[in-house]
């Protein structure tokens, strides 16, 4: 499992650079946009959402390359190779929810502009959360059809999910304030998620039958 998560890793650096370089775009943009799109939280928050989407990515490469077949040669189970994506695509997520939580901080420090931080922080939870509703979806659908068919249905969902995010910012602090939401978000996303990834290993166990 080591071994399937550097290789991820190496994927990561060298082939998304550009997933990094707009994450840090839209960073620095919520630092310059504060009285655009809610007070700059969309640009904030946008790279949370960006991240949602490189396991799938990730995948895609690896089909392209033709690394799905090669695995087969190698001593990993097809539920660690499923795993393997799940769980790295899980951890990116929540470095870059550090990250954009330190610039929160740096944000409020030095100009203001956001909420307090701890309810800023709450809002980078929901949105965290969230978030990997994508990669819940979207993988289950890769390991069965491949990714190609649905390129397009990732990009809409991710986009739609910022840009729903962006008009509903009240409302949704307002939820997040009610006692006991953010955990049922929580159990709810968590077992989502969770099932999602039994789906996926047993889809790809079909499909590796199947061929």
């Amino acid at each position: 499992m080591k071994g399937l998560l550097l290789k991820d890793f190496y994927v990561t650096l060298k082939r998304c650079k550009f997933y990094l370089i707009v994450s840090a775009f839209f960073i620095a943009a919520s630092f310059f946009l504060d009285n655009w799109f809610s007070d700059g939280y969309m640009f904030m928050m946008l790279p949370v959402v960006i991240f949602a989407v490189l396991p799938i990515n990730l995948l895609a490469f690896d089909e392209k390359s033709a690394w799905t077949k090669y695995s087969r040669t190698l001593p990993y189970s097809k539920a660690q190779i499923v795993s393997a994506k799940y769980i790295f695509g899980f951890t990116f997520q929540v470095v870059m929810a550090l990250v954009v939580l330190l610039a929160l901080a740096i944000r409020a420090k030095t100009i203001g502009g956001f909420d307090e931080l701890s309810q800023s922080a709450q809002v980078l939870c929901g949105v965290f959360i969230l978030s990997l509703i994508v990669p819940a979806v979207g993988l289950p659908l890769c390991f069965k059809f491949g990714t190609e068919k649905g390129r397009v249905f990732f990009m809409a969902l991710v986009f739609g999910l910022a840009l729903a995010f962006s008009f509903s910012i009240d409302e949704f602090k307002r939820d997040l304030r009610s006692n006991g939401c953010i955990f049922v978000m929580i159990a709810i996303v968590a077992a989502f998620y969770v099932g999602s990834w039994i789906i996926s290993i047993a889809v790809y166990n079909q499909r590796e039958t199947i061929k």
